[in-house]
Order: C-alpha cells, then structure tokens, then sequence
C-alpha cells in the first residue's frame, strides 16, 4: 500500500535549532497548520534583530535619498553624491525584503514583529492534514537545516502496488477494473482502477 509523493511529507526546519516542546508520536492525526513542535535558538533572536534594524535604516536611507534628490533638482548637490544615496536607499530595501521572506521562511510574521514582542522560539506548523509516520527527534535535541523532523502521511489518495506474474501482464490493462483484498481478511473486498502499468 502506497501514497504519491506528494502525500507524503518529511517536515525540517530550515535554520535549525533546538527542540523546546513537541506532543507527537508515530500514529496521530494532524491537521494541515497545526504545531506540530517548538524550535528555540539564539538565532532567531539575531534575525529578528537584523531586521528590525535594516528597517529602520531604510527610513534614514529614504530620507537621505529624498533630501539629496531635492538638493540635485536645484543643482545644489552633485550627481554622484545623488547616485549614491539613491544606491544606499535600494540597497537597503533589498537587504529588508530578503531579511523578511527569512522571516517567513521560519513562520514569523515580519508586518507583526516589533522592539515588544521579539521571540527566540517558533513554532513548527503542519503542511498537511494526515497522519505521522515517523518522529525523528526529542526534546532538547539539535536539528540542522538538513535533518527531517518529521514524516507525515495523508492517506486519502491510497494506491496499491501490485506485483504480477509474468504470465499475467498480457491480461493487465490501464482502466482496467480489479478487486483488491488480503489473505487475511478475504471478505472485505476494495473495488479498484489500474493506473498505470511500470515498465520494470
């Protein structure tokens, strides 16, 4: 018994960090953006930091930007001090935007985030409704980007994997309709559809 790819899941967390809570074992239902554990590591703090930082430069880079393109207009200032703080002032939105898609990427909102309400833990959320296969990890446990976390599995789009005879494959066909059951319990039958038919 199988699921396609994309019902199965292997759940990281992409800075790492430590394992601060989780509640999960093999065998529990989980809902698509549940948390599924709490991640806490001095660099989320840093993150937040850097961002909170880099946006408030961007306002003195615009200000700056905007008093040198008055001061150019009037051919008060040069060009190149011009240029340069219209460079500053692109430079630092790109710094910004690439510190909060960071931010999303580790499921901070960056449009909440504030000097009050910095947080050196975050919560790891479900990308699917199903169950858990595996847990790879325990509390207090140091996860790198690279580690899986966890596996998840949603059983609603179950296929069977079959193996047949060779001398069965001519009588196979894709649409073909097939009755599916197990020695175990020969009376509880599952009406199926061939899909496909692997070349191996």
């Amino acid at each position: 018994i199988d699921v396609p790819p994309q019902n199965m899941v292997s759940v990281s967390f992409p800075l790492g960090g430590y394992l601060k809570s989780s509640q999960l074992l093999p065998g529990m239902h989980v809902r698509k953006g549940e948390v599924l554990a709490v991640m806490e590591d001095a660099q989320f703090i840093q993150l937040q930091q850097d961002y909170l930082l880099a946006k408030s430069k961007l306002v003195l880079t615009e200000g700056e930007f905007q008093r040198q393109q008055g001061l150019n207009t009037e051919r008060a200032s040069s060009d190149k001090v011009f240029q340069q703080a219209k460079n500053d002032f692109e430079s630092q939105k790109i710094i910004l935007r690439a510190l909060e898609e960071k931010l999303r990427l580790i499921g901070l909102n960056p449009g909440e985030l504030s000097a009050n309400n910095l947080s050196r833990s975050v919560s790891v959320r479900s990308p699917i409704s199903g169950f858990v296969s595996k847990v790879n990890v325990n509390i207090g446990k140091y996860t790198a980007p690279t580690d899986v976390l966890f596996e998840l599995v949603n059983p609603e789009d179950i296929h069977l994997a079959l193996t047949v005879f060779e001398k069965d494959i001519a009588q196979l066909a894709i649409g073909q309709k097939v009755v599916a059951y197990s020695s175990d319990h020969p009376e509880k039958r599952y009406p199926a559809e061939i899909l496909l038919i692997s070349k191996n």
